[in-house]
């Protein structure tokens, strides 16, 4: 049976132990080693490396490079795998030597890994460290990319190894593709009258014949068994009466449930949290992202939670082609010409497009209006929504972006356009509108959505709003609701009858002692969609492209979907009436 990387880190355990007993240690020695060892095999990773560090014993050395590459520290577990050579105890020297190409495989030094173990042919006793070391050799040659593959070709200096990076390749790729890998074993002068090269040569005598073969080789690459998934947690620690501190600690705890149920659902994969305070100063955060990239090779960071610090991450993630999901940041410039920076929460423009999408499609609404505050935030989402709307065939006869604090926010200048009154609608030559769409923001926005209502409720006008998400924080009186219905769109909605939100609660209750937060269910849904994404690709080098086209993760508080794009479109719309707000849809 093939052996996963995790089992590796346990399965020789027993053997070791008795091992180390016929070494003739000290007693001291053995009962530190034992000690360890308990440790080790509770996963007690940073309590047993120091212990075994300080044994200055080979099998020492050999638990402490296991015990820092459980922990992630795969450069310094290589540090103290090194000090096994081959004057070694042979049994600890070639599983340090499989150790070893566990981490360089974890590090993306595939080359490195691939020469370590193509060296397990050489042994003639066929253990079961020597079979899984070989399988582990296949497992990798089956799970590169192009580009990986490329480098390690140029990287390994055995014929071997580049005969058989380039033949894993046949029928994965297109045929002129195909060529050009024969060619390059040509050019390293490998015997083309050998075996192997006269069947690589009949397979590519014609683009019939390749055809034939791809229709029967496996163009899927396979994932090895205990591959590691590092996530980065690029989020600020507060005091715990600080008022971000739940917000913080909600997300983070989100994270870490995401990434205990996938382990427990792929017990062949493990996704661990990589935590990095990146306080809330853009400094700090590029430091802390250096650091995730170097210290623990991370696949993508999830984070941070402010703009100043995320857009300085977001060059680095770029420099280190590392995918970056800030889970709350909505602003409209952070992944514009950056590849690598994906955006859970629905920007601005993501809400205006989609609330013209549902007045046109859904409303059957043809004739609108604008009305928004210039310089604010939902002028976006204003230019958005009229683009889409008459993109989709409406008309825009009314579109108002201006100053409204400089006027006192006085706003029955654009409000008497929007009368019902049919009379006064054909005197003054008025269009007859079937909506007005109002993304107020900030901090003023409570107040202008009250004054918009009670204009119209002055002129008796039934016309429906369409808004931002702060009109569903709004306490609107009922008697300038009345019988008219305001729309408004929202990223985030929990459901408190879904069964599945009820098991998340008692999930997170039962493992953290404290109960969810919406700040925790959007952590969890973020952190799913990113291991989902990894699931199904299996090689984080692909992350970046297949983020673009998974499959919409319909979760707790939110559903992600980025079609295609680098910002989530699945923006939710509600509807407020006198029996309260509603989706208008559900999932």
């Amino acid at each position: 049976m093939k052996r996963s990387i995790f089992s590796f880190l346990t399965v020789k355990v027993i053997t070791l132990l008795v091992f180390s007993l016929s070494l003739g240690v000290s007693t001291v020695q053995a009962q530190s080693f034992e000690e360890g060892l308990s440790l080790y095999q509770k996963g007690e990773y940073e309590q047993s490396a120091p212990i075994f560090s300080n044994l200055n014993t080979d099998k020492g050395m050999l638990f402490a490079g296991k015990s820092y590459f459980g922990m992630g520290k795969y450069l310094t577990s290589k540090t103290y795998l090194n000090q096994l050579t081959k004057d070694t105890k042979k049994e600890l020297y070639l599983e340090a030597q499989y150790q070893l190409a566990l981490a360089d495989f974890q590090l993306g030094n595939y080359g490195t890994a691939l020469s370590r173990l193509q060296k397990f042919n050489n042994e003639r006793r066929k253990t079961q460290l020597v079979t899984d070391a070989l399988q582990f050799y296949e497992d990798i040659l089956s799970f590169l990319t192009m580009n990986q593959r490329k480098n390690a070709f140029q990287q390994v200096e055995s014929p071997q190894i580049k005969y058989d990076l380039a033949a894993s390749a046949i029928g994965k790729v297109d045929y002129p593709v195909a060529k050009i890998l024969y060619d390059q074993l040509e050019d390293i002068k490998i015997d083309t009258s050998s075996k192997a090269m006269r069947d690589l040569q009949k397979i590519l005598s014609d683009s019939v014949s390749y055809a034939v073969e791809q229709t029967f080789s496996n163009r899927i690459n396979s994932t090895p068994d205990g591959i590691t998934y590092n996530i980065g947690a690029a989020l600020p620690s507060y005091k715990s009466d600080a008022r971000e501190y739940q917000v913080a600690q909600g997300l983070y705890y989100g994270f870490v449930l995401a990434a205990e149920k996938f382990n427990q659902r792929h017990p062949d994969k493990k996704a661990f949290i990589r935590y990095q305070n990146t306080a809330a100063h853009k400094d700090t955060a590029a430091h802390k992202m250096t650091n995730m990239a170097w210290k623990y090779n991370v696949d993508a960071v999830l984070g941070p939670l402010f703009s100043e610090p995320a857009k300085r991450m977001a060059e680095l993630a770029e420099q280190y082609q590392i995918p970056m999901l800030p889970p709350l940041a909505n602003s409209d410039s952070l992944s514009i010409s950056n590849p690598y920076v994906y955006q859970a929460n629905s920007t601005f423009v993501s809400h205006g497009k989609r609330m013209a999408k549902y007045a046109v499609e859904e409303l059957d609404m043809d004739t609108l209006a604008v009305l928004a505050e210039r310089n604010s935030r939902g002028e976006a989402s204003s230019y958005a929504f009229r683009d889409e709307a008459e993109r989709r065939g409406a008309r825009v006869v009314h579109f108002f972006v201006e100053d409204l604090a400089s006027k006192g926010f006085e706003l029955t200048e654009y409000t008497k356009y929007f009368t019902t009154d049919t009379a006064k609608i054909d005197s003054a030559q008025y269009h007859q509108l079937d909506g007005v769409y109002a993304p107020f923001t900030g901090q003023a926005a409570s107040s202008l959505g009250e004054l918009l209502l009670a204009d119209l409720q002055a002129m008796n006008s039934k016309l429906p709003v369409l808004g931002s998400p702060a009109w569903g924080n709004m306490n609107i009186p009922e008697e300038q609701l009345g019988n008219r219905k305001v729309y408004f769109s929202e990223s985030y909605y929990v459901n408190s009858k879904s069964p599945k939100v009820k098991q998340f609660q008692e999930t997170f209750t039962k493992r953290f002692d404290t109960d969810p937060n919406r700040f925790a269910m959007i952590g969890y849904d973020t952190a799913t969609f990113v291991l989902k994404t990894l699931n199904r690709i299996g090689n984080p080098a692909q992350l970046k492209d297949a983020l673009q086209n998974q499959p919409v993760h319909k979760g707790l508080a939110n559903n992600i979907s980025f079609d295609g794009s680098h910002v989530n479109k699945e923006v939710k719309v509600f509807v407020i009436t006198r029996d309260g707000i509603q989706p208008v849809m559900k999932d």
